[in-house]
């Protein structure tokens, strides 16, 4: 399911203003320690990617490669104290679900030392005057390479544009099969990007058409979500092993902690599989 590509507004300029929105939330003190912000513009960097694969042909192959390239390094620059806000949220979410008392005590064995950890880098964000300069230069940057794209032809655009939206959807069907046919994290990690681009794509697209996404729109935004909150079980075990390794998790908090996320997380496969067979293997 590909949408016809007639666009009323130009994207690069709906592209530019985005990157317009997160130079403009660096401009407050302190913008580095609003979590709500930081999100956002860490949001902006991946549909801002989608963004330039949609139009590479139209921008040069190069060109785009390395907007890309610069935006993921502009998001990694973003992490810090919004992850770990994440997975503490997930920690004490995972605890208030369990019916055993013992394995909601379990978890207070990371959920402590992840909130020391948020507060500190909240406290290094809140000083990262140097980083906030380098922010505001890359969304700049951005601004500009948006500004200097060519807006005249937009037959050339919406050819680009209807090419790349079939790629992008070929191969998040590709995706799902094989998802439904394996556990492989990377395999799984590659589906999650898959589907959150063919999202931000489409959505650029909709907006660019003065419209609402429609019902194909919102089941890519559900199953995302879902792969998205996979994902941060697996940073969350990751850490878990972390823990246990360095000595702060004793071995049977660790094994009823890692027994809660596998039920949590196998839950979450299902719901994963399902959505992906309704939303690409109709």
């Amino acid at each position: 399911m590909t949408v016809s590509v007639s666009l009323t507004r130009p994207l690069p300029d709906l592209a530019t203003e985005v990157a317009a929105s997160c130079l403009a939330r660096l401009q407050g003190e302190g913008a580095l320690a609003d979590e709500e912000a930081v999100h956002e513009m860490r949001v902006a960097t991946k549909r801002l990617r989608a963004a330039w694969k949609l139009v590479s042909d139209l921008a040069g192959s190069q060109i785009a490669k390395t907007r890309r390239h610069a935006l993921t390094e502009l998001s990694g620059k973003l992490s810090g104290a919004r992850d770990l806000s994440v997975l503490t949220k997930l920690a004490q979410h995972l605890a208030a679900k369990q019916t055993d008392g013992r394995i909601a005590m379990a978890f207070d064995h990371i959920v402590t030392p992840l909130i020391h950890r948020h507060d500190l880098a909240l406290e290094e964000a809140r000083k990262a005057t140097a980083l906030e300069g380098v922010l505001k230069t890359a969304w700049e940057e951005e601004i500009e390479a948006w500004r200097s794209l060519d807006r005249e032809h937009t037959h050339e655009l919406r050819r680009a544009i209807r090419h790349e939206l079939r790629k992008s959807l070929h191969r998040a069907r590709r995706d799902t099969r094989e998802a439904l046919r394996s556990l492989d994290s990377e395999l799984w990690h590659d589906w999650r990007k898959t589907v959150k681009r063919l999202r931000y794509q489409r959505e650029f697209v909709a907006a660019a058409q003065s419209r609402a996404p429609g019902k194909f729109d919102t089941r890519i935004h559900r199953l995302g979500s879902r792969l998205g909150e996979r994902n941060d079980l697996t940073n969350l075990t990751i850490l878990v092993e972390a823990f246990m390794l360095d000595g702060e998790l004793p071995a049977t908090e660790h094994a009823m902690i890692r027994k809660a996320i596998a039920v949590e997380e196998a839950s979450l496969i299902g719901n994963c599989r399902r959505l992906g067979r309704q939303t690409f293997l109709r």
